[in-house]
Protein backbone atom coordinates (compact mmCIF):
# COMPACT_ATOMS: atom_id res chain seq x y z
CA UNK A 1 0.00 0.00 0.00
CA UNK A 2 1.29 3.43 -0.89
CA UNK A 3 2.44 5.79 1.83
CA UNK A 4 -0.32 8.26 0.89
CA UNK A 5 -2.95 5.62 1.59
CA UNK A 6 -1.31 4.80 4.90
CA UNK A 7 -1.25 8.50 5.82
CA UNK A 8 -4.87 9.09 4.78
CA UNK A 9 -6.20 6.05 6.65
CA UNK A 10 -4.00 6.81 9.68
CA UNK A 11 -5.32 10.38 9.75
CA UNK A 12 -8.87 9.03 9.49
CA UNK A 13 -8.23 6.78 12.47
CA UNK A 14 -6.67 9.66 14.41
CA UNK A 15 -9.60 11.95 13.65
CA UNK A 16 -12.00 9.21 14.71
CA UNK A 17 -10.09 8.74 17.96
CA UNK A 18 -10.12 12.50 18.61
CA UNK A 19 -13.87 12.79 17.95
CA UNK A 20 -14.61 9.84 20.23
CA UNK A 21 -12.38 11.28 22.95
CA UNK A 22 -14.15 14.63 22.63
CA UNK A 23 -17.51 12.87 23.08
CA UNK A 24 -16.21 11.34 26.33
CA UNK A 25 -14.84 14.73 27.44
CA UNK A 26 -18.18 16.41 26.67
CA UNK A 27 -20.20 13.58 28.27
CA UNK A 28 -22.13 12.99 25.04
CA UNK A 29 -24.56 11.41 24.53
CA UNK A 30 -24.23 10.42 28.22
CA UNK A 31 -21.21 10.36 30.56
CA UNK A 32 -19.15 7.17 30.68
CA UNK A 33 -20.49 5.14 33.62
CA UNK A 34 -17.05 4.50 35.13
CA UNK A 35 -16.82 8.31 35.18
CA UNK A 36 -13.10 9.00 35.07
CA UNK A 37 -12.15 12.66 35.00
CA UNK A 38 -11.72 13.68 31.40
CA UNK A 39 -9.56 16.73 30.75
CA UNK A 40 -9.04 18.30 27.32
CA UNK A 41 -5.79 16.30 27.00
CA UNK A 42 -7.89 13.21 26.31
CA UNK A 43 -8.56 14.56 22.80
CA UNK A 44 -4.95 14.45 21.48
CA UNK A 45 -4.42 11.18 23.40
CA UNK A 46 -7.52 9.79 21.68
CA UNK A 47 -6.15 10.90 18.32
CA UNK A 48 -2.92 8.99 18.92
CA UNK A 49 -4.95 6.00 20.09
CA UNK A 50 -7.20 5.92 17.02
CA UNK A 51 -4.31 6.52 14.62
CA UNK A 52 -2.20 3.72 16.11
CA UNK A 53 -5.07 1.21 15.85
CA UNK A 54 -5.59 2.04 12.17
CA UNK A 55 -1.93 2.28 11.12
CA UNK A 56 -0.81 -0.93 12.84
CA UNK A 57 -3.71 -2.91 11.34
CA UNK A 58 -3.27 -1.41 7.89
CA UNK A 59 0.52 -1.41 7.78
CA UNK A 60 1.11 -4.91 9.08
CA UNK A 61 -1.97 -6.29 7.36
CA UNK A 62 -0.70 -4.97 4.03
CA UNK A 63 2.84 -6.15 4.70
CA UNK A 64 1.68 -9.67 5.51
CA UNK A 65 -1.10 -9.91 2.91
CA UNK A 66 1.12 -11.74 0.43
CA UNK A 67 2.54 -14.14 3.00
CA UNK A 68 1.24 -17.62 3.72
CA UNK A 69 -2.10 -18.15 5.38
CA UNK A 70 -0.37 -19.70 8.40
CA UNK A 71 1.88 -16.67 8.94
CA UNK A 72 -1.03 -14.24 8.71
CA UNK A 73 -3.01 -16.28 11.24
CA UNK A 74 0.01 -16.59 13.52
CA UNK A 75 0.66 -12.83 13.39
CA UNK A 76 -2.93 -11.73 14.10
CA UNK A 77 -2.94 -11.92 17.92
CA UNK A 78 0.57 -10.45 18.46
CA UNK A 79 -0.31 -7.57 16.10
CA UNK A 80 -3.55 -6.92 18.01
CA UNK A 81 -1.79 -7.15 21.37
CA UNK A 82 0.91 -4.68 20.28
CA UNK A 83 -1.66 -2.21 18.92
CA UNK A 84 -3.78 -2.38 22.07
CA UNK A 85 -0.70 -1.92 24.24
CA UNK A 86 0.79 0.98 22.27
CA UNK A 87 -2.47 2.81 21.67
CA UNK A 88 -3.45 2.78 25.35
CA UNK A 89 -0.22 4.37 26.62
CA UNK A 90 -1.31 8.01 26.07
CA UNK A 91 -4.88 7.35 27.26
CA UNK A 92 -3.73 5.60 30.43
CA UNK A 93 -1.43 8.53 31.17
CA UNK A 94 -4.14 11.15 30.61
CA UNK A 95 -7.38 9.47 31.72
CA UNK A 96 -6.08 7.58 34.75
CA UNK A 97 -3.24 10.02 35.47
CA UNK A 98 -0.71 7.21 35.51
CA UNK A 99 2.92 8.28 35.66
CA UNK A 100 4.84 7.51 32.46
CA UNK A 101 6.55 4.55 34.14
CA UNK A 102 3.16 2.88 34.74
CA UNK A 103 1.79 4.03 31.37
CA UNK A 104 4.65 2.29 29.58
CA UNK A 105 4.32 -0.95 31.57
CA UNK A 106 0.54 -0.96 32.11
CA UNK A 107 -0.20 -4.55 31.00
CA UNK A 108 2.32 -5.90 33.52
CA UNK A 109 0.64 -4.48 36.61
CA UNK A 110 -1.96 -7.16 37.46
CA UNK A 111 -0.60 -10.63 36.72
CA UNK A 112 -0.29 -12.85 33.65
CA UNK A 113 -3.97 -12.93 32.79
CA UNK A 114 -4.05 -9.16 32.53
CA UNK A 115 -0.75 -9.09 30.68
CA UNK A 116 -2.11 -11.39 27.99
CA UNK A 117 -5.71 -10.17 27.74
CA UNK A 118 -5.86 -6.49 28.69
CA UNK A 119 -4.20 -5.11 25.53
CA UNK A 120 -6.76 -7.08 23.51
CA UNK A 121 -9.65 -5.78 25.62
CA UNK A 122 -8.25 -2.23 25.51
CA UNK A 123 -9.12 -2.00 21.80
CA UNK A 124 -6.59 -4.52 20.50
CA UNK A 125 -9.56 -6.49 19.19
CA UNK A 126 -10.36 -3.51 16.92
CA UNK A 127 -6.95 -3.96 15.31
CA UNK A 128 -7.32 -7.75 15.24
CA UNK A 129 -10.48 -7.51 13.14
CA UNK A 130 -9.22 -4.74 10.86
CA UNK A 131 -5.85 -6.46 10.44
CA UNK A 132 -7.65 -9.65 9.39
CA UNK A 133 -9.79 -7.68 6.92
CA UNK A 134 -6.70 -6.04 5.40
CA UNK A 135 -4.44 -9.11 5.42
CA UNK A 136 -7.02 -11.47 3.96
CA UNK A 137 -8.90 -9.22 1.56
CA UNK A 138 -8.60 -5.42 1.53
CA UNK A 139 -4.89 -5.24 0.62
CA UNK A 140 -5.70 -6.84 -2.73
CA UNK A 141 -7.28 -3.65 -4.04
CA UNK A 142 -10.78 -3.54 -2.58
CA UNK A 143 -13.01 -0.52 -2.99
CA UNK A 144 -13.09 2.20 -0.31
CA UNK A 145 -16.64 1.24 0.65
CA UNK A 146 -15.31 -2.18 1.69
CA UNK A 147 -12.64 -0.47 3.83
CA UNK A 148 -15.32 1.66 5.46
CA UNK A 149 -17.71 -1.24 6.09
CA UNK A 150 -15.04 -3.51 7.54
CA UNK A 151 -13.49 -0.71 9.60
CA UNK A 152 -16.91 0.10 11.09
CA UNK A 153 -17.52 -3.59 11.87
CA UNK A 154 -14.02 -3.82 13.40
CA UNK A 155 -14.57 -0.69 15.48
CA UNK A 156 -17.99 -1.79 16.75
CA UNK A 157 -17.26 -5.44 17.49
CA UNK A 158 -13.64 -4.89 18.52
CA UNK A 159 -14.57 -2.36 21.21
CA UNK A 160 -17.63 -4.20 22.54
CA UNK A 161 -15.78 -6.02 25.37
CA UNK A 162 -14.30 -2.73 26.58
CA UNK A 163 -17.62 -0.88 26.52
CA UNK A 164 -19.51 -3.74 28.18
CA UNK A 165 -17.06 -3.43 31.10
CA UNK A 166 -16.91 0.36 31.21
CA UNK A 167 -20.49 1.13 30.07
CA UNK A 168 -22.60 2.07 28.37
CA UNK A 169 -22.19 -0.88 26.00
CA UNK A 170 -23.76 0.93 23.05
CA UNK A 171 -20.78 3.29 22.89
CA UNK A 172 -19.15 0.43 20.98
CA UNK A 173 -21.62 1.06 18.16
CA UNK A 174 -21.36 4.86 18.30
CA UNK A 175 -17.58 5.10 18.69
CA UNK A 176 -16.89 2.15 16.39
CA UNK A 177 -19.00 3.67 13.63
CA UNK A 178 -17.28 7.05 13.97
CA UNK A 179 -13.78 5.57 13.96
CA UNK A 180 -14.52 3.10 11.18
CA UNK A 181 -16.36 5.67 9.07
CA UNK A 182 -13.42 8.07 9.24
CA UNK A 183 -10.95 5.27 8.45
CA UNK A 184 -13.16 4.51 5.45
CA UNK A 185 -13.15 8.21 4.50
CA UNK A 186 -9.35 8.07 4.56
CA UNK A 187 -9.47 5.06 2.23
CA UNK A 188 -11.83 6.91 -0.10
CA UNK A 189 -9.62 10.04 -0.18
CA UNK A 190 -6.57 7.89 -0.85
CA UNK A 191 -8.34 5.93 -3.60
CA UNK A 192 -9.60 9.15 -5.21
CA UNK A 193 -6.14 10.74 -5.18
CA UNK A 194 -4.56 7.61 -6.69
CA UNK A 195 -7.19 7.59 -9.46
CA UNK A 196 -6.43 11.24 -10.26
CA UNK A 197 -2.72 10.58 -10.31
CA UNK A 198 -3.48 8.10 -13.05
Amino acid sequence: MRSRAMLAIGLGGALGGAVNAWLCYAGLPVPVKENPTFTWQVIPAGAIHGGVLAVVALGLGTLLSKRTLGLRLLAALPVAWAAGYLSWIPLGHVVFEWPWSKSLTWPLNDGWGSTLLDPLRYFGFVTLLYFAAVAFWLARGSRPVAHAALAVISGCLGSLWWWIDVQPWYFSVLHGAIWGGLVGLGAWVSHRNCMHLG
